[in-house]
């Protein structure tokens, strides 16, 4: 009984990992939900062929190339957030995309307006990811 809930806890535990820091990818004060972007990775169901969606990393692209960059997670560790904000303009995202013991890595490029919740959904069809992406006013 001991080993079976210290296993649980372990699952729980590093499960946990792979959502952990949501939040603000800007510098200065927060601002409020007209000012910023979010950007959220699909959950999906578990024990089912739905694939989660979390983001691996962005890069801010900028009128004279690319801008800011930022990765998340460590090698061979994932702690990657389910949800970002950041400011408004066009960002190349990479999203890991897993499914049990199976994951891709595809790359999407958005426009993102403040004001705007951009929800990422991994789609794979012949062993082929892909990322569509919902855009909704934020709640």
């Amino acid at each position: 009984m001991k080993n079976i809930l210290v296993a649980a806890l372990a699952a729980t535990v590093l499960s946990a990992c792979g959502f952990m820091t949501p939040a603000k990818q800007y510098a200065g004060d927060v601002r409020n939900v007209s000012g910023i972007a979010l950007i959220k990775g699909h959950m999906g169901i578990p024990f089912s062929d739905d694939y989660h969606a979390t983001i691996a990393g962005y890069t801010k692209v900028e009128p004279a190339g690319l801008g800011e960059q930022k990765k998340f997670g460590l090698p061979g560790f994932t702690d990657y957030p389910s949800e970002i904000h950041v400011l408004a303009g066009e960002y190349k995202v990479q999203v890991y995309c897993f499914s049990g013991f199976t994951s891709y890595r595809p790359t999407t490029t958005l426009p993102m307006q403040g004001g705007k919740t951009y929800l990422l959904k991994c789609e794979v069809h012949d062993s082929r990811a892909s990322v569509v992406v919902h855009a909704s006013d934020t709640q």
